[in-house]
């Protein structure tokens, strides 16, 4: 059972009981000005013929036809949205910008049929889609031919889907078929993958972060954090008042795996304060995680602001 939480600098009471929270924070697209992209086109004979819809806002380009419109859709797993009545509301004014302790889980669907496998292929890996890319409008995602996400918002996070191994190509494309990026993968046999779209000083990229890795004891879970806070700079989470601790993570650094005792704990995200005050620690974010036993979790800080870098939300992921 999932336990998901709401909390600020005020306000760090355990309330193990509540249902999940759901919280939207909503975001200005950041126009994508000079940039372009190739004509998606799958028949590499078939000339790539240009059109011009009305962009939408922070988009534009060229059009990608398409190729499977009866696919069906594949909703991305929204953040957590509203808080439960009577809970005090944050002051986004504060140092506290981020306020949500959720811990989504996204494992395979039981006896799905492989829709990204090649015909008679057996062997495959596991793969997830993360978007942590701040300024930007839904994408749509494509592995190859095939639609992987119609509909992917800032911090929503896909299922685990199987693909077959090898080099598929993945296509990360505007409501409007603008490619941002469209790049193969390697995806070897059993690999368990998060691809997480990012930002970068030249527009987006793709970062591949493996799964697997932990080695914990019995009835022990593992935990890690991740830095995909665009705009924030080195950040630092602590986990039960240095029970587990990952510092000064840059951005794009994943941690390693650390064995965690099952429990409820308070976890912070923080920033030094820099050569004035060394040592000394701003606290952005402070949120309860409930840690399950024999499960794997990863914190992804994101910075859902790109015009403050104080803008911080975490994701927390039960991973494979």
């Amino acid at each position: 059972m999932k336990r998901d939480y709401f909390t600020d600098s005020s306000f760090l009471q355990m309330t193990p009981d509540m249902e999940r929270v759901r919280e939207d924070t909503p975001t200005t697209p950041l126009p994508n000005q000079g940039e372009g992209g190739p004509v998606y086109s799958p028949d590499e004979t078939q000339d790539a013929m240009p059109v011009a819809p009305l962009p939408n806002v922070g988009e534009g380009g060229p059009v990608f036809p398409g190729n499977n419109p009866g696919m069906p859709n594949r909703p991305g797993i929204p953040m957590p949205g509203m808080p439960i009545p009577g809970m005090p509301m944050p002051d986004f004014g504060s140092t506290v910008a981020g306020i949500i302790g959720t811990i989504i889980s996204s494992h395979p669907r039981p006896n799905q049929p492989c829709r990204f496998c090649a015909p008679n292929m057996n062997r495959t890996g596991m793969i997830r889609f993360l978007n942590a890319a701040t300024g930007y409008n839904p994408f749509i995602i494509y592995v190859n031919e095939n639609e992987f996400s119609q509909n992917l918002g800032f911090a929503e996070l896909t299922e685990y889907e199987y693909v077959s191994v090898g080099m598929p190509t993945i296509t990360v494309m505007g409501e409007n078929g603008y490619i941002f990026v469209q790049q193969q993968i390697d995806v070897k046999l059993n690999d368990i993958m998060t691809i997480a779209i990012v930002n970068t000083d030249n527009g987006l990229e793709l970062q591949m972060i493996m799964d697997r890795g932990c080695t914990r004891g019995s009835n022990l879970s593992c935990i890690r954090a991740a830095n995909l806070a665009y705009n924030s700079g080195s950040l630092s989470v602590n986990i039960g008042n240095q029970r587990v601790n990952f510092p000064n993570l840059r951005y794009r650094a994943v941690s390693n795996f650390e064995q965690i005792w099952p429990s409820l704990y308070v976890y912070t995200v923080s920033r030094e304060l820099g050569a004035r005050r060394p040592g000394v620690n701003n606290i952005l974010l402070a949120a309860p995680l409930n840690v399950q036993a024999d499960r794997n979790y990863t914190i992804y800080l994101l910075n859902w602001n790109a015009n403050s870098v104080d803008t911080v939300k975490a994701l927390v992921v039960e991973d494979m």
